[in-house]
């Protein structure tokens, strides 16, 4: 769309090329909520560590307490899989090559043949490196959901065995 005082574009190039900008703004935003929510597994898997072992350092601290026979087995599976999580959570925030336009092409861009050049070129040339950034951040971030699809995955495997061994110690106890 045209802003009233402005001319109409004369070809495709502008819609097209704010639909590239678009999709390359979402990617960027997409790798802003992955790398967030990464950092919320490994919080959240800390905390449930935390009480982990405030359960494990409470019931064996009362005199004469013995472990019920089965619930160690879903304890230390409980304590490998927030590991995990954690470990997975982390490295969604592992800096990963979005082949970001480098500061020598941007340099060779103010050369005089290039500046230059008619605007269509230009904007061309613009969409041609925005789609190829696009194309890099959406495999990158790619790998970054299935990181935290697993560390989420993880951290329910740890929260059933951590119930698990809390029903197994009530009920035994």
């Amino acid at each position: 769309m045209t802003q009233p005082g402005q001319a109409p574009p004369t070809d495709a190039g502008a819609a097209y090329g704010a639909l590239i900008a678009d999709q390359l703004t979402e990617e960027r935003s997409r790798k802003a909520s992955l790398e967030g929510r990464g950092i919320t597994t490994v919080t959240a898997a800390g905390t449930l560590v935390t009480l982990l072992f405030a359960l494990t350092a409470g019931l064996t601290a009362a005199p004469h307490f013995t472990l019920p026979a089965g619930a160690d087995v879903p304890l230390v599976v409980a304590l490998i899989a927030f590991v995990i999580a954690a470990v997975l959570g982390l490295m969604t925030n592992v800096p990963l090559r979005y082949q970001e336009p480098t500061v020598g092409g941007l340099a060779r861009l103010i050369d005089a043949r290039f500046w230059a050049a008619p605007a269509q070129t230009g904007e061309r040339r613009v969409a041609e490196a925005q789609v190829a950034l696009i194309a890099a951040m959406r495999s990158a971030n790619n790998l970054k959901v299935w990181l935290l699809i697993l560390a989420v995955a993880a951290e329910l495997i740890a929260v059933i065995s951590l119930s698990c061994a809390v029903a197994i110690i009530v009920y035994q106890a």
